[in-house]
């Protein structure tokens, strides 16, 4: 029988019971469940319920399973309009009161039909086929197209006759009993904030299918492993866990800080630190580094904890950066080494990550900090040789974290970025179409209005988070104000620093998803969103052989490298996917035909 209010879903049932709902009874229902429904949604539902009860009459004796309104789990209201059940497939189906698509209604269909095959439950148990359609009722003939790129279809209201026939015609397997369908698990993978409050509740994070692979468990177990042998031997060991971009580093230093005593997580990421302490309302699970260090040099504080983590520490500050005679990895060696009889210094390596003068010395400065004692230093095969000044250097295969969690559902998005950056336009042309197959969103425009509309469309009443990324010296380059895209204000001024509010405080006019601000690399590395959009800035631009960076500072050793992963940044925010806004003027014309040419399709 149909489930009521309060349940998953709206409305569901089998096919013979739909046939025989009512529709004011059907539509009470919906409303029931829903809530408050305006009336553009009422009369859509009137459509949907008119055009599949002359689509099923020819299926009243089939055993299929009808679900309108599916609340996905934890996804902030998100709800498909229909889902059919049959044996071995689950159809997608969104329905709109237009003739024509919009890039927007392709984009959400395929982000549910994406969702259901990496997190529902059932997908995975039963091998279900999910197909998406997407179904304009004020076509008048009868159509059933297939979108070949997107693999989904496109259907009139007369033509979902002959696309059901086909779907049924083609399906193999049994049929799932409705009950099980709406019980079964759904694991979308969290936030870095919320696998913080999750870590920090003891609640175990969502395994997720495609991410399996990983090897953070291993990366935990070794960790442990280390510093137990450090503990009994009294002996001081220096570990570097690498990863790409995204990679889990920051989540491995959360969940070994809080499952093993006398560590401590320390960021200079002042950013990460500020929102995760605002969200957790806790400033002991991460801690600042600078201020870590002001304890110690001012105070003479010595830290009670003998295992530090440290987050990005191929960005530690060097010697004319801190301003004395020593660099950070010094400062850290020396607490360890001088005022603890073991200790062992965890240090967390993102790849092209380096973004702030003072950054460029990489782990040459850890090799350096450790050349007067007897560290023993472990680290996955890639870094053998780089530390001469190890009294033993041991590797571990685990040592590297090679699969993106933030972009799990599009495992090539790192390499992709990569590419780009680095110029390989053949590469990239290829890994551009397998983002596509993985259904993450990848578009560009020349026009911010456009964007922000297609947004609207396509997130309305949906609890995703949105954001404007732009890079810090977006106005390089040209002498002419950066158009329609203002960046944070200065943090100093607000007693909620406004990178803060732009994570955590929808009712904030710095709130991301009200794109109003944008972000600069600065305040997003480490954290995500849930699609951003990359404002390009004049400060990077392509002139068809090689990327030209045109902020010139006499302060970096390689200012081109820290432009191109400032860059790198900004690219791999979207947990979901990005849209590229490249501001219509000549200057960015062939950073603009660079991506139509490497296969970006323009938004419309």
């Amino acid at each position: 029988m149909e489930l009521k209010n309060g349940s998953r879903c709206g409305w569901s049932g089998s096919i013979a019971q739909f046939i025989n709902v009512e529709e004011t009874e059907f539509i009470a229902q919906l409303t029931q469940f829903v809530g408050e429904a305006k009336d553009e949604q009422v009369e859509a539902w009137r459509d949907c319920y008119q055009v599949l009860q002359n689509a099923f009459r020819s299926y009243q004796n089939e055993n299929w399973q009808l679900f309108f309104e599916y609340e996905l789990p934890r996804e902030g209201g998100r709800r498909p309009d229909v889902l059919l059940l049959i044996p071995g497939e689950l159809l997608v189906m969104e329905f709109k009161m237009r003739g024509y698509p919009r890039s927007s209604d392709w984009e959400q269909l395929s982000s549910y039909v994406r969702d259901f095959n990496h997190y529902h439950e059932s997908v995975a148990k039963h091998s279900l086929q999910v197909r998406g359609a997407l179904v304009l009722t004020f076509i008048k003939e009868a159509k059933m197209i297939a979108n070949k790129e997107k693999r989904l279809y496109l259907t009139s209201g007369s033509g979902l006759v002959q696309f059901i026939a086909w779907v049924k015609k083609n399906a193999k397997g049994k049929i799932i009993n409705r009950q099980d369908f709406l019980q079964a698990q759904y694991d979308r993978l969290p936030t870095i904030v919320e696998a913080a409050r999750a870590i920090m509740k003891y609640e175990p994070i969502p395994s997720i299918r495609k991410v399996n692979n990983t090897n953070i468990p291993q990366v935990l177990d070794t960790l442990s492993s280390i510093v137990e042998e450090a503990r009994t031997t009294k002996a001081h060991h220096l570990v570097l866990l690498t990863g790409v971009p995204g990679a889990g580093k920051t989540l491995v230093g959360l969940q070994f800080s809080h499952m093993v005593n006398g560590a401590v997580y320390l960021s200079g990421n002042g950013p990460l630190v500020d929102v995760l302490q605002d969200a957790l309302g806790n400033k002991t699970f991460v801690q600042a580094l600078k201020n870590f260090k002001w304890e110690y040099l001012k105070h003479l504080v010595i830290p009670n904890e003998h295992i530090f983590i440290f987050d990005e520490a191929q960005r530690a500050w060097d010697s004319k950066k801190m301003k004395k005679d020593f660099s950070e990895p010094d400062l850290m060696v020396q607490i360890a080494q001088d005022q603890k009889e073991w200790s062992v210094i965890i240090g967390l390596i993102g790849e092209g990550q380096e973004i702030y003068e003072g950054e460029e010395g990489g782990l040459q400065l850890w090799n350096t900090a450790i050349r007067n004692g007897q560290w023993i230093v472990h680290s996955n095969e890639n870094l053998v040789g780089q530390f001469p000044h190890a009294f033993q250097h041991v590797t571990h295969q685990h040592l590297n974290l090679n699969v993106s969690l933030r972009s799990h559902l599009a495992l090539g998005l790192h390499s992709w970025v990569h590419h780009l950056l680095t110029g390989n336009i053949k590469q990239v042309k290829t890994e551009t179409q397998q983002l596509k197959h993985d259904r993450f969103t990848l578009y560009v425009s020349r026009d911010l209005e456009k964007i922000k509309a297609f947004i609207h469309q396509r997130y309305q009443g949906q609890n995703k988070q949105i954001g404007l990324v732009t890079s810090s010296r977006r106005e390089y380059g040209i002498r002419q104000p950066y158009p329609f895209v203002k960046g944070l204000p200065i943090a100093s001024r607000y007693s909620t620093k406004p990178y803060v509010s732009y994570y955590n405080h929808a009712e904030s006019d710095y709130y991301s998803s009200k794109l109003q601000f944008a972000a600069s690399e600065f305040e997003t590395q480490g954290l995500e969103l849930d699609l951003a959009v990359v404002c390009w800035g004049y400060d990077l631009t392509w002139n068809g052989g090689e990327w030209v960076d045109h902020f010139k500072d006499r302060n970096l050793i390689n200012p081109k490298r820290i432009r191109l992963n400032s860059y790198r940044v900004l690219l791999t925010r979207g947990r979901d996917g990005m849209i590229i806004y490249i501001p219509d003027i000549p200057h960015l014309d062939a950073t603009y035909g660079l991506l139509k040419e490497i296969g970006l399709d323009e938004l419309n």
